[in-house]
Protein backbone atom coordinates (compact mmCIF):
# COMPACT_ATOMS: atom_id res chain seq x y z
CA UNK A 1 0.00 0.00 0.00
CA UNK A 2 1.42 3.42 -0.81
CA UNK A 3 2.24 5.24 2.09
CA UNK A 4 4.17 8.54 0.01
CA UNK A 5 2.87 10.96 -2.25
CA UNK A 6 5.39 8.78 -4.73
CA UNK A 7 3.99 5.65 -4.02
CA UNK A 8 0.50 7.41 -4.46
CA UNK A 9 1.43 8.65 -8.02
CA UNK A 10 2.82 5.41 -8.95
CA UNK A 11 0.29 3.87 -8.55
CA UNK A 12 -2.20 6.28 -9.99
CA UNK A 13 0.26 5.93 -12.90
CA UNK A 14 -0.02 1.66 -12.97
CA UNK A 15 -3.23 0.86 -11.39
CA UNK A 16 -6.77 1.05 -13.29
CA UNK A 17 -4.91 4.79 -14.49
CA UNK A 18 -8.17 5.82 -16.03
CA UNK A 19 -10.12 5.44 -12.87
CA UNK A 20 -11.22 8.55 -10.96
CA UNK A 21 -9.38 9.03 -8.24
CA UNK A 22 -10.03 13.35 -7.54
CA UNK A 23 -13.47 14.93 -7.96
CA UNK A 24 -14.36 18.75 -7.60
CA UNK A 25 -17.61 20.60 -7.40
CA UNK A 26 -17.24 24.41 -7.50
CA UNK A 27 -18.94 27.71 -8.76
CA UNK A 28 -17.14 26.44 -12.16
CA UNK A 29 -19.02 23.05 -11.89
CA UNK A 30 -18.18 19.52 -11.78
CA UNK A 31 -14.41 18.77 -12.75
CA UNK A 32 -13.45 14.58 -12.46
CA UNK A 33 -9.66 13.72 -12.35
CA UNK A 34 -8.51 10.23 -13.17
CA UNK A 35 -5.12 8.88 -11.71
CA UNK A 36 -3.28 9.51 -15.40
CA UNK A 37 -4.69 13.04 -15.40
CA UNK A 38 -3.56 14.17 -11.98
CA UNK A 39 -0.33 12.39 -12.60
CA UNK A 40 -0.08 14.75 -15.22
CA UNK A 41 -0.92 18.10 -14.01
CA UNK A 42 1.45 16.73 -11.20
CA UNK A 43 3.98 16.20 -13.69
CA UNK A 44 3.76 19.77 -15.68
CA UNK A 45 3.32 21.52 -11.89
CA UNK A 46 6.76 20.00 -11.03
CA UNK A 47 8.39 20.89 -14.51
CA UNK A 48 7.28 23.91 -14.38
CA UNK A 49 8.72 24.66 -10.54
CA UNK A 50 11.90 22.99 -11.35
CA UNK A 51 12.15 24.65 -15.04
CA UNK A 52 11.30 27.98 -14.67
CA UNK A 53 11.14 28.27 -11.06
CA UNK A 54 14.59 26.48 -9.78
CA UNK A 55 12.68 24.25 -7.29
CA UNK A 56 15.20 22.02 -5.54
CA UNK A 57 14.82 19.55 -2.52
CA UNK A 58 16.07 22.71 -0.23
CA UNK A 59 13.05 25.18 -1.35
CA UNK A 60 10.11 26.03 0.93
CA UNK A 61 7.24 26.76 -1.05
CA UNK A 62 3.84 28.43 0.42
CA UNK A 63 0.73 27.20 -0.92
CA UNK A 64 -1.41 30.37 -0.03
CA UNK A 65 -4.09 28.72 -1.85
CA UNK A 66 -8.21 27.53 -0.33
CA UNK A 67 -8.68 23.45 -0.68
CA UNK A 68 -9.20 23.05 -4.31
CA UNK A 69 -8.16 20.35 -7.12
CA UNK A 70 -5.34 22.47 -8.48
CA UNK A 71 -4.16 22.59 -4.72
CA UNK A 72 -3.46 19.13 -4.28
CA UNK A 73 -1.92 18.88 -7.90
CA UNK A 74 0.58 21.79 -6.29
CA UNK A 75 0.89 19.95 -3.57
CA UNK A 76 1.85 17.21 -4.65
CA UNK A 77 4.09 18.37 -7.36
CA UNK A 78 6.42 20.42 -4.81
CA UNK A 79 6.81 16.92 -3.12
CA UNK A 80 7.91 15.13 -6.31
CA UNK A 81 10.89 17.84 -6.55
CA UNK A 82 11.40 17.52 -3.19
CA UNK A 83 10.12 20.90 -1.74
CA UNK A 84 9.16 20.97 1.47
CA UNK A 85 5.06 22.96 1.86
CA UNK A 86 4.46 25.97 3.46
CA UNK A 87 1.13 27.05 4.66
CA UNK A 88 0.44 30.60 5.55
CA UNK A 89 0.15 30.86 9.61
CA UNK A 90 -2.91 33.32 8.60
CA UNK A 91 -5.55 33.20 5.53
CA UNK A 92 -4.23 36.22 3.24
CA UNK A 93 -0.47 36.63 4.94
CA UNK A 94 2.05 33.89 3.26
CA UNK A 95 4.73 32.77 4.71
CA UNK A 96 8.08 33.74 3.74
CA UNK A 97 9.62 31.72 1.41
CA UNK A 98 11.04 30.98 -1.83
CA UNK A 99 8.14 30.40 -3.94
CA UNK A 100 4.43 31.76 -2.93
CA UNK A 101 1.61 29.69 -4.85
CA UNK A 102 -1.45 32.25 -4.38
CA UNK A 103 -4.84 32.75 -5.72
CA UNK A 104 -5.49 35.61 -3.76
CA UNK A 105 -7.27 38.51 -6.43
CA UNK A 106 -4.25 41.05 -5.01
CA UNK A 107 -1.70 38.30 -3.91
CA UNK A 108 0.69 41.80 -3.72
CA UNK A 109 4.64 41.00 -3.65
CA UNK A 110 5.90 37.88 -2.25
CA UNK A 111 8.22 38.22 1.10
CA UNK A 112 11.50 37.52 -0.42
CA UNK A 113 10.95 34.58 -3.06
CA UNK A 114 9.08 33.98 -6.50
CA UNK A 115 5.19 34.79 -6.95
CA UNK A 116 3.01 32.69 -8.85
CA UNK A 117 -0.29 33.60 -9.65
CA UNK A 118 -2.80 30.64 -9.37
CA UNK A 119 -5.65 30.74 -11.14
CA UNK A 120 -8.51 28.77 -9.94
CA UNK A 121 -11.16 28.19 -12.39
CA UNK A 122 -10.86 25.03 -14.23
CA UNK A 123 -10.60 26.36 -18.22
CA UNK A 124 -8.85 29.41 -17.22
CA UNK A 125 -6.06 30.28 -19.35
CA UNK A 126 -4.26 32.82 -17.62
CA UNK A 127 -4.64 34.99 -14.30
CA UNK A 128 -7.28 37.40 -14.35
CA UNK A 129 -6.59 40.53 -13.93
CA UNK A 130 -2.82 42.39 -13.88
CA UNK A 131 -0.38 40.07 -12.97
CA UNK A 132 2.29 41.60 -10.70
CA UNK A 133 5.93 42.43 -11.59
CA UNK A 134 7.97 39.77 -12.26
CA UNK A 135 5.24 36.94 -11.29
CA UNK A 136 4.50 33.98 -12.84
CA UNK A 137 1.14 33.23 -14.24
CA UNK A 138 0.87 29.40 -13.26
CA UNK A 139 -2.47 28.95 -16.13
CA UNK A 140 -0.48 30.38 -18.90
CA UNK A 141 3.03 28.84 -18.22
CA UNK A 142 2.17 25.10 -16.92
CA UNK A 143 0.23 23.85 -19.82
CA UNK A 144 3.66 23.68 -22.16
CA UNK A 145 5.74 21.39 -20.04
CA UNK A 146 5.96 17.90 -20.29
CA UNK A 147 3.66 15.26 -18.84
CA UNK A 148 6.05 13.00 -17.29
CA UNK A 149 8.60 14.21 -14.60
CA UNK A 150 12.02 12.77 -15.15
CA UNK A 151 13.48 14.34 -11.83
CA UNK A 152 14.94 11.52 -9.20
CA UNK A 153 12.87 9.99 -6.82
CA UNK A 154 13.14 11.31 -2.99
CA UNK A 155 12.94 9.80 0.27
CA UNK A 156 9.88 8.57 1.30
CA UNK A 157 10.77 10.38 5.01
CA UNK A 158 11.34 13.69 3.44
CA UNK A 159 9.33 16.54 6.12
CA UNK A 160 6.21 17.04 3.49
CA UNK A 161 4.49 19.88 5.53
CA UNK A 162 5.13 22.82 7.35
CA UNK A 163 2.20 24.09 9.39
CA UNK A 164 1.01 25.48 12.77
CA UNK A 165 4.44 25.47 13.90
CA UNK A 166 4.81 22.11 12.96
CA UNK A 167 7.13 20.52 10.75
CA UNK A 168 4.71 17.14 9.33
CA UNK A 169 6.17 14.03 7.79
CA UNK A 170 3.50 11.98 5.42
CA UNK A 171 3.15 9.46 8.03
CA UNK A 172 2.08 12.40 10.78
CA UNK A 173 -0.78 13.26 8.22
CA UNK A 174 -1.78 10.17 7.55
CA UNK A 175 -2.33 9.54 11.51
CA UNK A 176 -4.23 12.67 11.67
CA UNK A 177 -7.01 11.33 9.71
CA UNK A 178 -9.24 8.16 10.59
CA UNK A 179 -11.41 6.91 7.95
CA UNK A 180 -14.76 6.17 7.86
CA UNK A 181 -15.84 2.12 8.97
CA UNK A 182 -16.04 0.48 5.92
CA UNK A 183 -18.75 -1.90 6.34
CA UNK A 184 -17.58 -4.08 2.88
CA UNK A 185 -13.68 -3.86 4.08
CA UNK A 186 -12.76 -3.50 0.64
CA UNK A 187 -10.83 -0.57 -1.24
CA UNK A 188 -11.62 1.40 -3.71
CA UNK A 189 -13.83 3.51 -1.75
CA UNK A 190 -15.42 7.38 -2.25
CA UNK A 191 -14.90 10.09 0.43
CA UNK A 192 -16.29 13.43 0.46
CA UNK A 193 -14.59 16.05 2.52
CA UNK A 194 -16.57 18.51 4.18
CA UNK A 195 -16.68 22.08 2.75
CA UNK A 196 -15.13 24.54 5.01
CA UNK A 197 -12.07 21.94 5.78
CA UNK A 198 -8.58 23.86 5.24
CA UNK A 199 -5.79 22.88 2.92
CA UNK A 200 -3.77 21.03 5.68
CA UNK A 201 -6.87 18.86 6.53
CA UNK A 202 -7.09 18.55 2.67
CA UNK A 203 -4.18 17.28 2.45
CA UNK A 204 -4.37 14.67 4.74
CA UNK A 205 -7.16 13.91 3.81
CA UNK A 206 -5.92 12.75 0.01
CA UNK A 207 -3.09 11.33 1.36
CA UNK A 208 -5.28 9.09 3.30
CA UNK A 209 -7.93 7.97 0.68
CA UNK A 210 -5.65 7.54 -1.60
CA UNK A 211 -3.19 5.19 0.00
CA UNK A 212 -6.15 3.09 -0.06
CA UNK A 213 -7.17 3.21 -3.30
CA UNK A 214 -9.96 5.48 -3.09
CA UNK A 215 -11.33 8.73 -4.97
CA UNK A 216 -11.54 11.93 -2.76
CA UNK A 217 -14.76 14.50 -3.72
CA UNK A 218 -13.66 18.03 -2.28
CA UNK A 219 -16.84 20.42 -2.49
CA UNK A 220 -16.10 24.15 -2.73
CA UNK A 221 -16.61 26.52 0.45
CA UNK A 222 -20.17 27.26 0.14
CA UNK A 223 -22.00 25.38 -2.01
CA UNK A 224 -24.09 22.55 -0.45
CA UNK A 225 -24.08 18.69 -0.14
CA UNK A 226 -26.82 17.76 -1.57
CA UNK A 227 -28.36 14.22 -1.48
CA UNK A 228 -28.10 14.39 -5.47
CA UNK A 229 -24.26 15.15 -5.57
CA UNK A 230 -23.85 12.42 -2.80
CA UNK A 231 -25.83 9.76 -4.53
CA UNK A 232 -24.51 11.07 -7.90
CA UNK A 233 -20.64 10.08 -6.56
CA UNK A 234 -21.37 7.36 -5.14
CA UNK A 235 -20.38 8.34 -1.76
CA UNK A 236 -19.41 5.82 0.77
CA UNK A 237 -18.16 8.28 3.89
CA UNK A 238 -17.76 11.51 5.15
CA UNK A 239 -14.60 13.02 6.74
CA UNK A 240 -15.18 16.33 8.46
CA UNK A 241 -13.53 19.40 8.45
CA UNK A 242 -10.95 18.53 11.27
Amino acid sequence: MPQTPAGILSTMRSVSPSSPRLVWHGQDGRIELSGRVFDNWVAKSSNLLVDELDATETSRIALDLPPHWKSLALAFACWQVGALVVLPEEAGSPPDADIVLSSRPDPGTAPSGQLVCVALGSLALGWDGPLPRGAVDFAAEVRSHGDVYQGRSVDGDAPLLRAGGRTLLARDLLDSVTLPADPGDTDGRTLLLEPGAGLERALAAALAVWAQGGVLVLVEDGLPVTDRLLTGERVTGRLGTA
